[in-house]
Order: C-alpha cells, then sequence, then structure tokens
C-alpha cells in the first residue's frame, strides 16, 4: 500500500482548492463566522480544515492504518477511547453474559459493564509491596480464572500501567483462544508501540482480537482521537462498526482523521528514527537522575518483578519520598514553581509521559526542575496516605454494576459494609477504587479520605470532599 498518501488530509485540501461553499453544517463556514478573539487563539486554520465530509476517505485512511500496524481492521474514532472501549465491550458481551475484567481498568471499562448488563470476574493485579503500586496479572491469573469460571466469554486487559509495566499479552491471548473466547486489550498508552522493537510488543501482534489506543496520550493525535485495531477472526468487524453507530456521533472531527492519518504516515515514514531518538533521550535523562540524592527512578530492572513481562522505556516514574514529600506535593510544586506538567501523581512517585515530540531542552528542563526539588524540597504538607496492600483494597463485587448504578440510593458518612452506588476513580490515572455493587470495607474508605486530604484528585465521587458516599438503599 503507498503509505506516503493521506486520504483524509488530502480530502480537506481538495475540498478547499476546489472552492466549494457549503450551506450544509459546519455553521462556521470553514472560518468565516468566527470572530478575530477564537481565531486567534485556536487559529483560522483550524475552522478551514473542519470539512465534515473529509469522512468519506476514512475507510481508505482506516486500510492504510491497518496495514501499518498489522492488524486485519483499524477502526477511527473521535469521541476518545472510552468510546472505543464500549464499542469493544458491546460487541463481546452484553446483558448476563460473563466477561473476565482486569480490575486495574480505566473507568470507562466499569461504564461499559453498566451499559451492556454484563457480569464482570474481576481479574486482580499484583501488588507491588516494595513500590506499592500494582502490575498486570499474570498469565497463570487468567488461566486459573478460567477454570474456575467456565462461563466467561471474553476478557479484557489494560496493559502497559500508568507506571509502563506490561502484561504478558501473547501467553494470555493463547489461554484465551484456546478457551475460544475474544482478548480484548485497553493499550491506551500504545499507539508508537508497532513501529520500534524496542518499546513493548505491540499487542494486536501478539494475538488481541481487539485493541484500544489513545493516539492522543503519546502519539500526534488531537485529544479524542482513538483507534480500535481488530486482530484475529474472533470478532466480527462488521459487529463491531454496529456497535459504534450505536453511541458515536453522526458528526465526527474530521481534524481528528486527520490528524490520525497523518500520523500513521509520519511513523511508517520515519517513525523508527524519531523513537530511536526518543528511547535515547530518555536513557540519557534517567542516568542523570540516577545521580541525584533521594530520587529513585525507575528502569529496565522492573522487568520479571513479579507478573511484569514488559516496561515503557517512555514512561519516567520518579520516587520522590526520600525526600519526605509525597508525588502529590512534587506535582503541584512542579506545575506552580517550574511550568512543568507531569502525567500523575501518587503517595510517593510522579509520572512523566516521555514522547518523540521532547526535544533535549524540554528533557533538560525537567531534569533541572526534579534536581532542584531534590535538593531544596519543600516543607510536607501533609503526611503521606497510608497505602493498605492492595489485598486489603479488594472489595468483593455483591451485585451486579449496573443493578447498582440504577438501585434507589442514598448519601452516608459511613459507607462500611453497605454496597456501593457509585464510581469512585482517583485521577489520575483514573482507575476506579470503588466500583457500583461493590461492598464498602474499612480499608478503602481510610485509604480515600487519606488520599484526598493528601492532594489526590478524585473527580467522580457523588461528593468530591468525600464526606458521604452513595451507597445502595437497604
Amino acid at each position: 500500500m503507498d503509505h506516503e498518501t493521506t486520504p483524509v488530509l488530502d480530502a480537506i485540501e481538495q475540498f478547499r482548492r476546489e472552492d466549494q461553499y457549503t450551506f450544509a453544517l459546519p455553521g462556521h463556514r470553514l472560518g468565516r463566522g468566527i470572530d478575530e478573539r477564537t481565531a486567534a487563539v485556536l487559529s483560522r486554520g483550524a475552522f478551514e480544515a473542519d470539512v465534515i465530509n473529509a469522512k468519506t476517505a476514512v475507510p481508505q485512511a482506516e486500510e492504510l492504518f491497518a496495514d501499518a500496524v498489522g492488524a486485519r481492521q483499524a477502526v477511527f474514532t473521535t469521541c476518545g477511547s472510552s468510546i472505543s472501549i464500549h464499542t469493544a465491550m458491546l460487541t463481546v458481551t452484553g446483558p448476563g453474559r460473563t466477561i473476565l475484567v482486569d480490575r486495574n481498568v480505566h473507568k470507562s471499562v466499569v461504564a461499559s459493564l453498566i451499559l451492556a448488563g454484563a457480569h464482570p470476574v474481576w481479574l486482580r493485579p499484583r501488588w507491588d509491596h516494595e513500590n506499592q503500586i500494582a502490575h498486570p496479572a499474570a498469565a497463570a491469573d487468567v488461566a486459573e480464572a478460567l477454570r474456575h469460571h467456565p462461563e466467561i466469554s471474553a476478557a479484557l486487559m489494560i496493559t502497559p500501567t500508568e507506571y509502563g509495566t506490561g502484561a504478558d499479552v501473547r501467553a494470555i491471548a493463547e489461554l484465551c483462544h484456546g478457551h475460544g473466547i475474544p482478548l480484548l486489550v485497553d493499550e491506551a498508552w500504545g499507539g508508537h508501540f508497532p513501529f520500534h522493537p524496542d518499546m513493548p510488543t505491540a499487542a494486536v501482534r501478539a494475538g488481541a482480537d481487539i485493541v484500544v489506543q489513545s493516539l492522543h496520550k503519546a502519539d500526534g493525535g488531537f485529544c479524542q482521537s482513538s483507534v480500535m485495531l481488530v486482530g484475529g477472526d474472533l470478532v466480527d468487524p462488521v459487529d463491531l462498526r454496529l456497535r459504534l453507530d450505536l453511541i458515536t456521533t453522526t458528526s465526527p472531527s474530521p481534524l481528528m482523521f486527520g490528524a490520525i492519518d497523518g500520523f500513521r504516515r509520519r511513523m511508517v515514514r520515519e517513525g523508527r528514527q524519531l523513537l530511536t531518538e526518543a528511547l535515547e533521550r530518555a536513557g540519557r535523562l534517567r542516568e542523570r537522575l540516577d545521580r541525584v540524592k533521594g530520587l529513585e527512578v525507575m528502569d529496565s530492572s522492573i522487568i520479571g518483578h513479579d507478573a511484569v513481562a514488559e516496561w515503557d522505556p517512555l514512561k519516567l516514574s520518579v520516587d520522590v519520598s526520600a525526600l519526605g514529600i509525597t508525588g502529590y506535593q512534587a506535582r503541584e510544586w512542579l506545575e506552580s514553581e517550574c511550568g512543568l506538567i507531569t502525567q500523575l501523581g501518587d503517595s510517593r512517585r510522579i509520572v512523566c509521559s516521555l514522547t518523540y515530540a521532547d526535544d533535549d531542552a524540554a528533557l533538560d528542563r525537567l531534569a533541572t526542575a526534579l534536581e532542584r526539588l531534590a535538593g531544596d524540597p519543600p516543607a510536607p504538607e501533609s503526611p503521606p496516605p497510608a497505602v493498605p496492600p492492595l489485598e486489603e483494597l479488594n472489595l468483593d463485587q455483591v451485585l451486579n454494576p449496573r443493578d447498582a448504578y440504577f438501585a434507589q440510593t442514598e448519601q452516608v458518612a459511613d459507607p462500611v459494609g453497605r454496597i456501593a452506588a457509585e464510581m469512585i476513580s482517583p485521577y489520575p490515572p483514573g482507575v476506579p477504587a470503588v466500583l457500583p455493587g461493590e461492598r464498602f470495607n474499612e480499608a478503602v474508605v481510610t485509604y480515600l479520605r487519606a488520599g484526598k486530604a493528601a492532594g489526590m484528585t478524585i473527580p467522580d465521587a457523588a461528593d468530591p470532599e468525600l464526606k458521604t458516599f452513595r451507597v445502595v438503599r437497604e
């Protein structure tokens, strides 16, 4: 296939070149209706590229993308990977069916369970007591779940995690296929994985049946740009597109389609070189930070730790706990004092997402800021929250998520022993600590309230202050 072509970008360009005028949408008439203030901030060119009929070129662009990454088919979406996850889940499961679900998933997966009315069997991640983070479940964990629950009709995993640790997708896919069920992989951070051999193995090439990638997270897409990749023959692509048509917009953004199209072309042409340079910069940054007293940087030695099969070198995880501060405070300090925004902060560390777009100057600025932080850390604002072992945060699922979500509810100050009717997801990374249908225990309530006091962001709780929790009315 000719990967020099960019069907969507070409369609936008042709429309403008032919000087066509539309009396259909969009109403801004390709920027004519935009005032100078809006144009100054967003650029008039963005509106001039908002050519809705460019979506007719998307099928060809999807074929090129699938060819570039080794997928059977690619399906573009413009409502973020949340819509892609909803679509994928609705394709492989439904009311009354059972699906094996990685408990370390993004909240969109839980929303999909509610939409589908499916029953989850939770696949618990491996808890790293030393680093106090969760790693993906092992293939042996998947095998055990499939033995104990023969009713499972599909499986979903997230890999790599926000910290860059990855599962053995190939082994897990083989297990699922041995039971005749499809494997879905939320590979949100992996849009560039197929384009360099030193990145984690691309899930679609490791045997996954549907892979969801967010092309805005570490790649060249606008926010909300996402792609679903279909591999193997256990998923009907027609069903996938029908489910997408059920829930997505009928007016998709050509800007997002065009960015995906352009990203694919660039990765085919020069992705290996760009990623090689990014990996080299990341390596030099780690070497520099390794010399800074008080900072502990995650590196490739994490591979083989418990169930960690692979690791993403472009995730920079820096433990700052030896400085006497939390990752929450370090994250706020970096933003307020240095103008640097990190991907996440937790009780011990900050995580930065490095990409091929970061140059030497950007990484030098980050390293200098972290050296400054370590040399003169701020006074602790609050004690770090006690992070209990993950096993203590495992809640029992006693009611189907959909049934709990739509049940009669009430707000209570003491939810221990009660059934949750809401999702509570510390963000980032947006992994729910509490799901609808789970029974609250003391450990999770204490952890959430302590985390909130220490700076944890919890955007989706019914009571943002966590003074009360939404539970099923008894």
